[in-house]
């Protein structure tokens, strides 16, 4: 079968991405289930894991940048059957990603009183979520090494292998917060803190797993003295690949944030409502983390190997694919609205009114976000145009949709639905100018060939 047709695309990117779509699954269903299983402690307390939740997925989404921005490279290299490159640019990725993780973690460790008092919260709610974001800096200091871990067996195309150690991950933190959030086999119940804790562990035991899948079964991932020797053309191109994205996830994930800090001044119902929506906008985001990843070491693979045209065509099918997953996606999130509204029992009913009102939205976000993350990091990123990508993530983001929600919400003053919308607009404001960069052919690189020193 020919390499270059459609047919091809779906067949590579079905065996590569359906364990990475299953695997972000197991992660947005792992938050989803916390979160009920937090919604049976109270309004409080779900207020104060969705503060905690936001900055594990802040930082979580600037340490990924650094991952993300590494398996470019890796991706590219190892299409292009260079083992050296690979565990040279490994080796720098895991050096720069451990130390966010460490910066990080000393923040919420040492001050994890300043975050809840950015969301203008007091009482009850800011000290559980004081507490539940000490402690899960202990999962943010190991997120770095586990990321970079996972991002290269990602480029060497094992995804299986890294969706078998996420449900392994997922289902330890399922059964370990459960137990000590209420209280099982002799435990004292823990309550949010409990939840904190099996996030902790499971996080740990992951590494630990990593570990050992690179030692035994992908030896060519194993570090030397000789691969922290860095070349300056290998430090200049990992900067030159890597700063955009890590910078453009900084810009992007900081507007999220912001969307956050926003909702949290304008009421706590509002603030426990998109708790609940989060959990459930990341599940439908499952076949894009899926697709583009596939995307990513499919196109990666291509430029490695110089087959320049073939490339472009690939990107051509995934703008296909995802639209029609992300079709797929709204239409299920629809569906599945008065079943979803069913299982929060503990929660009243101001904020599951606000959460019902909020689903249309979130059937558009599943679309134009589909979309966009495919194309972005599965194509704009792969070919190392990440430069383009974080102008884009900057001008649609904090020039226009930031502004726009911080207006809707705290100057008009307009009820939560609309409020999300504007939130969303970043997504379709960004929708044409990706889709045109991809018909382009300016994202088209090699990056395996270096250049004289």
């Amino acid at each position: 079968m020919s390499e270059d047709n459609f047919t091809y695309f779906l067949k590579r990117a079905l065996v590569l991405g359906l364990p990475l779509a299953l695997q972000s699954l197991l992660f947005s269903s792992g938050g989803f289930i916390d979160n009920l299983m937090v919604s049976q402690l109270g309004t409080e307390e779900v207020a104060a894991s969705g503060i905690g939740a936001r900055v594990f997925w802040f930082t979580g989404i600037f340490i990924w940048g650094t991952g993300t921005g590494m398996g470019v490279l890796l991706a590219q290299y190892w299409g292009a059957n260079d083992a050296e490159g690979l565990r040279r640019n490994f080796a720098l990725g895991a050096l720069v990603a451990s130390l966010a993780s460490f910066l990080i973690f000393m923040f919420c460790w040492t001050s994890p009183e300043v975050v809840p008092a950015m969301f203008k919260v007091e009482g009850e709610t800011a000290a559980l979520a004081t507490e539940y974001l000490q402690i899960i800096s202990i999962a943010l200091l190991v997120a770095g090494p586990s990321i970079a871990m996972d991002a290269a067996l990602r480029a060497l195309g094992k995804t299986q292998t890294t969706f078998y150690m996420s449900f392994i991950e997922i289902a330890l933190n399922i059964v370990l917060s459960f137990i000590l959030i209420f209280g099982h086999f002799g435990l004292p119940a823990m309550g949010l803190a409990g939840a904190g804790w099996g996030t902790v562990i499971a996080r740990l035991f992951r590494v630990f797993m990593s570990l050992l899948v690179i030692i035994f079964y992908n030896k060519v991932l194993i570090l030397g003295s000789a691969d922290f020797r860095f070349r300056k053309s290998t430090f200049q191109k990992y900067v030159n690949v890597t700063a955009p994205v890590i910078v453009g996830s900084l810009i992007w994930s900081g507007g999220i944030f912001t969307y956050q800090l926003i909702m949290g001044r304008i009421g706590e119902n509002e603030l426990a409502a998109m708790a609940i929506i989060s959990p459930l906008e990341a599940i439908t985001l499952c076949v894009a983390s899926g697709l583009s990843g596939a995307t990513a070491i499919i196109v990666g693979n291509a430029l490695g190997a110089n087959r320049l045209e073939t490339s472009e065509k690939y990107a051509r099918y995934a703008l296909k694919t995802a639209v029609l997953t992300g079709l797929m996606a709204s239409a299920l999130i629809l569906m599945a609205q008065s079943y979803i509204l069913s299982l929060y029992t503990q929660v009243n009913d101001d904020v599951l009114a606000l959460v019902s009102l909020c689903f249309p939205v979130l059937a558009i976000s599943a679309l134009v976000r589909n979309i966009n993350i495919t194309l972005i990091v599965g194509v704009l990123r792969a070919g190392g145009d990440a430069k383009f990508c974080m102008n884009m993530d900057a001008v649609c983001q904090w020039l226009w949709a930031v502004p726009m929600t911080a207006i809707a919400a705290m100057w008009l003053e307009l009820p939560l639905p609309y409020v999300f919308l504007m939130m969303t607009s970043e997504e379709i404001v960004k929708l044409y100018p990706t889709i045109r960069r991809v018909f382009g052919n300016k994202w088209v690189n090699n990056l395996t060939i270096e250049k004289a020193t």
